[in-house]
């Protein structure tokens, strides 16, 4: 099995006060056992981690959508880049968890 999985997301990106561009990348993920997921979600005390936490865990790279090249590169901005707005973070863990392999 791989360890880690790609897919197309559309990610919001802050460029002036409150104003924010949705920027398609392609995330790179780890994966993790489906069977794990409800774990994976909380925390040992019972509480809910939040998306920025998962998002964090899970997201490896960020990288351009394929080019006229035909191939993909790390995009200009990092994972940290786009963790730092709660609804990009969101954006994030809906899509890995959409797109989590389970086998």
């Amino acid at each position: 099995m791989s360890t880690t999985f790609s897919c197309n997301l559309s990610v919001p990106i802050l460029v002036g006060e409150d104003r924010y561009k949705y920027v398609p990348v392609i995330g790179v993920f780890r994966s993790i056992p489906f069977d794990q997921v409800d774990e994976w979600v909380m925390h040992p005390g019972g509480g809910p981690r939040s998306d920025r936490e998962l998002a964090a865990e899970v997201l490896v790279e960020i990288r351009k959508p394929l080019g006229t090249s035909g191939r993909t590169v790390p995009h200009s901005f990092e994972v940290a880049d786009i963790l730092q707005l709660d609804r990009a973070a969101a954006i994030v863990v809906s899509t890995f968890l959409a797109a989590l392999p389970r086998v």
